[in-house]
């Protein structure tokens, strides 16, 4: 369940399942019953193993900097179902989802829990009426329910194997689902990709006649977001908002757009030396790494963790101990939640504990910064103040 759609799916009595359908029968069903809502405005539409919310994130910034309004539909939540859907920053209020849930009680396709937020964020969308719009897929992108719409410019961030019970275990199969958001005559803006997913995009991009831009090096420019990846992530943006504002970009309004863009769970300090990072798979792990040893070069560093049954958790292992050998691994609430037990008897640390995300960590040594990654789930229900794991340490929430 998508945390706080169960409270509206509860209260309109709306038909719907957890289940992971791809596909964009249903999808496009609903819109037709809605009036096409997604057929209103200009969409920029993000695919990608990881980077996608920080490209978002710093495209919005470029957009607002220029004097642009910019909606956003992020994937998944922070903290919970509004702020996937938002209008320059500011999370859809529930008042608005309430309305919109109201309205999405009356029609006949039933659809998913994706599928009824990608609707209810088109509807919002059509409402607000931004300058630009910047989705994010879900997972993959061909068949993914966001994939109804027509870009003025579509970004591929990065491509690795991830979700390979649904895209395929191969790179090429992966990067086919990726470059479905590809659409006809329309420019694609994609990151530093293997080869053989770059081809596949290639070709994909040369069949429907679209331009193909790469960015020949990263963005220079300070930013809020750490790490090498980020300026990365940056100069993807620049790309994609230099083909949507053509000749009224300008490079002075960008970089301030840039430096000003912040997004929660990517290296974020919450308390005093306590990082949250939303790392996941193998590709994000190894950008978190390399963050550490830039940002932290002289500091003693302790793993919180706790991870999706699906993820290649072994060989996240094996990176996250090449920094640290101090663990503590976290039940945490979600179905595809992979025990803590299964990580701390395949953890080689020299120090290594479980604990329940309710229980209290002990106090932090001196010249140690805690790291706490592994799920984006994991770490939107940390964020809830309720929890007391950090209890000892001054909250900067």
């Amino acid at each position: 369940m998508i945390k706080g759609l169960d409270h509206y799916v509860f209260k309109w009595k709306i038909n719907t399942n957890s289940e992971i359908i791809p596909g964009l029968k249903a999808i496009s069903s609903a819109l037709e019953e809605l009036g096409n809502p997604h057929q209103q405005g200009k969409f920029v539409h993000i695919a990608g193993t990881n980077g996608k919310g920080s490209t978002a994130t710093l495209l919005a910034g470029i957009l607002r900097a220029h004097g642009m309004t910019v909606g956003n539909f992020y994937s998944p939540a922070i903290e919970d179902v509004h702020d996937q859907i938002q209008i320059d920053g500011m999370p859809i209020s529930p008042a608005e989802m309430d309305v919109i849930m109201e309205h999405l009680k009356a029609i006949n396709t039933p659809l998913t829990e994706f599928e009824l937020l990608t609707a209810a964020a088109f509807l919002a969308f059509a409402k607000w009426a931004p300058d630009v719009t910047i989705i994010e897929a879900g997972m993959g992108g061909r068949f993914d329910s966001t994939n109804v719409i027509d870009p003025v410019v579509s970004i591929i961030t990065s491509i690795a194997l991830d979700h390979t019970n649904f895209l395929g275990e191969t790179i090429e199969d992966i990067a086919w689902h990726k470059a479905g958001i590809i659409k006809k005559w329309k420019p694609a803006v994609i990151g530093n990709l293997p080869e053989p997913a770059k081809k596949v995009v290639y070709e994909t991009a040369a069949s429907l006649h679209a331009e193909v831009i790469e960015p020949q090096k990263p963005v220079e420019a300070s930013l809020k977001l750490k790490g090498k990846h980020q300026r990365y992530n940056a100069a993807l943006a620049v790309e994609a908002a230099k083909e949507i504002l053509l000749l009224a970009f300008d490079e002075a309004k960008a970089e301030a757009g840039l430096a000003d863009a912040g997004i929660p769970n990517r290296f974020e300090e919450i308390y005093p030396n306590v990082i949250f990072d939303g790392a996941h798979n193998t590709q994000s792990i190894q950008a978190l790494v390399e963050t550490i040893k830039e940002t932290y070069p002289d500091k003693k560093i302790h793993i919180v963790m706790g991870i999706l049954k699906d993820k290649n958790y072994i060989t996240i292992l094996r990176q996250l101990e090449g920094v640290s050998d101090h663990f503590t691994f976290i039940d945490f609430e979600n179905p595809r939640a992979l025990p803590a037990k299964n990580l701390f008897e395949e953890n080689i640390s020299k120090i290594k504990t479980i604990q329940n995300m309710y229980d209290i960590l002990p106090v932090q040594e001196e010249n140690e910064v805690t790291i706490v990654t592994g799920s984006l789930y994991l770490l939107s229900q940390l964020r809830e103040k309720k929890v007391p794991l950090f209890q000892n340490y001054k909250s900067n929430l």
